[in-house]
């Protein structure tokens, strides 16, 4: 494994972890929320959160093929 900002992956990976970080860090306590309106879901909550940090931590640290 190596740490390497050349790839796109590893921006979107550390975009990724930074927007879970942030997600856990202001308080959100719920486990996961889904809000339907005429534009679409969103979807939030601590399950999402710590997926999402996982994916972009993988995301991270793999090789791209080259």
């Amino acid at each position: 494994m190596k740490f390497d900002l050349s790839q796109k992956s590893t921006k979107t990976g550390l975009i990724l972890l930074g927007s879970a970080v942030v997600g856990v860090a202001t308080g959100n306590a719920e486990l996961a929320t889904v809000a339907l309106s005429e534009s679409g879901a969103q979807v939030g909550g601590m399950i999402p959160a710590i997926a999402g940090m996982f994916i972009g931590l993988w995301d991270m640290f793999r090789e791209e093929k080259k």
